[in-house]
């Protein structure tokens, strides 16, 4: 599957329940009183750091993945960024904002996803 038809997939498959071959994912653990966030990428993927993955709510927020470990040249995450939302929340909804790159590529694609 190419990187494009494969991105187009991943509409559907941002979830805590999506499907363990999907590009990427959003999954949600409890954090005291509110919820860490984690986006999870395909093995053959890599979030591209230098432009830091957003998640916008539909109630205006928005939540940017800045944690997480890097690689030595700051550009990818070499763990997977997350980040926290206020309160607990099994899903999440609004519109991923992210860049991923395939490990055998030089080159990066923006990608806007509704959750």
């Amino acid at each position: 599957m190419t990187l494009g038809a494969a991105l187009m997939v991943a509409a559907a498959a941002c979830s805590t329940a999506s499907p363990a071959d999907a590009p990427f994912r959003i999954t949600t653990t409890p954090l005291g009183p509110d919820t860490r966030l984690t986006l999870q990428a395909a093995p053959h993927l890599m979030v591209n750091a230098r432009v830091a993955p957003a998640l916008e709510l539909s109630d205006g927020r928005v939540l940017r993945f800045r944690d997480g470990r890097r690689t030595a040249d700051s550009a990818y995450y070499a763990e997977p960024p997350n980040t926290v939302l206020t309160g607990r929340h099994e899903r999440v909804h609004g519109t991923l904002r992210v860049s991923v790159c395939r490990d055998d590529e030089q080159i990066c694609r923006s990608l806007a996803v509704e959750l």
